[in-house]
């Protein structure tokens, strides 16, 4: 059988050795116009006298028109090589064009020995396009009565696609006839290639809306940058397939495509992984990092394709395979023990996530191996539907996995807005509180006069002080700072004026004892706390806990200072006493005076708050504020009156 089967293809080739090359007649048929789909001479090489109508290219060999060489004989083959055929024109047929199907990669259409049209651009500067569909005008001319014409094409195959794909034309298609009725047929086989990929252009638009949405997010909340890693993901793939959709329509430059396309694969990966990453609160472990440098590696192995500095496409698909599979084991590891500890979301994105990211893999496997020559098919995605356009599985996979995305980011929003609400809600409950345990006005202090400024960083403070007029006509000022900010701090300081409200004691060391004994195991910080008892005649009793000093009448007073509230559970504390002359001042500030900064970061410092004491209080605070206030701001002053 083999014998006969191959002395069958000699006998062929002997007959067709003496033909010139093929005619295909416009007169004949009923309408002007016939298909070239059929046997076209053709020869490898280079040579412009195989454009003359002279030239007898009876000894080339015939490839049927609707396949690439690479599938006749030629495969591996990349260069020049030319195929020639003929076409019967009737008399009076004055405008006719030609329609040629895709062809890899450049191609010159010679009419009759003259240049009538090329496609893309040929050695010595090549470019290399995506092949389309194109139409060209013979030019012939109105001539008396019928002739003949002779097409010849100059094809040019770049090496980059020759390894797995031939040269010449990609499929049937090709057409010569009356223009209008060519070029009515090269709208419809556009149109045809625009609704094939109708599949593309949806998830490129869902893409685009996913993405769109996802940065609205995070403008909305800055904080979570998950938002922000999905938004650059999902942008990167919509840019991706709107490069895919111009390339239907124009001959994109294939380098220039894919320096954008490494580029774009590049931060759609790495966001990829990021947001993975921040969405689950994954640790950085060593798989996350080689998963990074896989995901960086990909579009470095695209270029180095490129410029020719890597063997072939089919080994670079499967390296990408391996990478790809770095990536879906790090993401596996990260999904399946977050769902595993309870997390929803790990949960709904645990099989579409693994589904997609397996795909992927896969076809860069299957895509390789046939690339190589290891498998003589290669993958095809099964077709769910073909009307309006054909949808494949895998788009249905990318489809649920973005569904899957939009609802977990929807859902993560609407969470993270009502606890927003709910924290807003206890701040402004704590504010309250607060306002009623911090006074805002001054008491009737006979023989004192005494001001007070509190400005909190933010909605609450950790900032406490108290002014407690005594049955004797003495004062007990307690001026403190609580560690830390916001709400847990707020109920520090409630507790300790609480406490202070309920306290019968005058004596500073001992009410310092007694707030450390009502602060001990109840906060994870410190507190600090300076107490003055200043009697009606003037004298004055002080102790210190870890607090800025006061000043008197501009100078910092000298205080022994023991340990912040709330450290050891039996910490003691010493006194100091002097006397309160008439006209005389103290000023206690907290250290969101001394420690504001200004837009170049330099400090507010003691010397400026020490040259400010014996300004009124509100002056002192406004100043520190005015200068970048960065926390609590609380400043009491006492001045002892005649």
């Amino acid at each position: 059988m083999k014998k006969r089967a191959l002395f069958a293809v000699l006998f062929i080739f002997s007959v067709c050795a003496g033909l010139r090359a093929q005619t295909f007649s416009l007169i004949t048929g009923r309408e002007p116009v016939t298909s070239l789909d059929g046997l076209w001479r053709f020869h490898t090489g280079d040579n412009p006298a195989w454009a003359s109508p002279e030239f007898d290219d009876s000894q080339w060999a015939l490839l049927c028109s609707d396949e690439d060489w690479g599938k006749q004989g030629y495969r591996g083959y990349s260069g020049f090589a030319w195929y020639r055929f003929r076409v019967a024109i009737p008399a009076g047929l004055e405008h006719v064009s030609l329609l040629l199907p895709p062809m890899r990669t450049s191609y010159q259409v010679y009419v009759d020995g003259k240049l009538t049209g090329a496609f893309s651009q040929m050695p010595p500067h090549p470019v290399t396009r995506i092949p389309l569909s194109a139409e060209y005008p013979l030019n012939m001319g109105k001539t008396p009565g019928p002739r003949e014409a002779t097409v010849a094409l100059r094809v040019w195959h770049w090496q980059g696609w020759s390894g797995y794909w031939g040269g010449g034309p990609q499929n049937g298609g090709a057409l010569v006839g009356q223009s209008s009725i060519v070029n009515t047929q090269f709208q419809r086989q556009r149109d045809s290639q625009l609704l094939s990929n109708g599949g593309s252009y949806s998830l490129g638009l869902l893409a685009s809306i996913s993405g769109t949405i996802a940065l609205l997010l995070f403008l909305v909340r800055r904080k979570e940058t998950e938002y922000l890693w999905f938004a650059l993901n999902q942008l990167a793939d919509a840019i991706v397939f709107g490069l895919g959709i111009y390339g239907n329509v124009e001959a994109v430059p294939i380098i220039s495509k894919d320096y954008a396309i490494a580029l774009l694969d590049l931060i759609a990966g790495l966001s990829f992984i990021f947001f993975l990453q921040k969405l689950l609160r994954g640790r950085r472990s060593v798989l996350f990092y080689l998963a990074i440098a896989a995901a960086s590696a990909l579009p470095v192995l695209e270029l180095m394709l490129l410029f020719h500095l890597w063997p072939s496409i089919g080994s670079l698909n499967l390296t990408n395979a391996v990478f790809s599979l770095a990536i879906f084991v790090w993401s596996c590891d990260l999904l399946v023990r977050r769902a595993k500890e309870g997390l929803p979301d790990a949960r709904l994105l645990l099989a579409p996530v693994l589904i997609a990211l397996g795909l992927a893999s896969a076809e860069e496997m299957f895509w390789g191996a046939f690339q190589l020559g290891w498998l003589k098919v290669y993958y095809r995605p099964f077709i769910l539907f073909n009307y309006p356009f054909p949808f494949p599985a895998d788009d249905l996979i990318e489809v649920l996995f973005l569904i899957a995305m939009l609802a977990i980011l929807t859902h993560r929003f609407m969470r993270s807005r009502r606890e927003e609400q709910r924290l807003a809600g206890e701040l402004e409950a704590a504010r309250s509180v607060q306002s009623l345990l911090v006074p805002a006005t001054a008491l009737s202090t006979p023989g004192f006069a005494v001001e007070s400024v509190y400005l909190p960083a933010s909605e609450v403070g950790g900032d406490f002080f108290q002014v407690l007029p005594g049955d004797d006509g003495s004062l007990l000022i307690v001026v403190g700072d609580v560690s830390g900010k916001g709400l847990k701090a707020a109920m520090t300081v409630s507790t300790i004026i609480g406490a202070l409200r309920g306290c019968t004691l005058r004596a500073p060391a001992e009410v310092l004892a007694y707030l450390n004994h009502v602060l001990g195991g109840q906060v994870s910080g410190f507190v600090t706390c300076c107490v003055a008892l200043i009697g009606a005649d003037g004298q004055l009793t002080i102790a210190n806990a870890g607090h800025l000093s006061p000043y008197r009448n501009g100078q910092e007073m000298t205080i022994h200072s023991g340990l912040p509230l709330g450290i050891v559970a039996d910490g003691s504390y010493q006194e100091m006493h002097s006397t309160l002359a008439p006209g005389d001042r103290l000023t206690f500030v907290s250290d969101g005076v001394v420690e504001a900064r200004d837009k170049t970061g330099a400090l507010f410092g003691f010397e400026r708050a020490a040259a400010l004491t014996l300004k009124p209080a509100h002056e002192i605070a406004d100043t520190a504020r005015d200068f970048g206030q960065q926390d609590d701001i609380t400043v009491l002053t006492l001045a002892r009156t005649a």
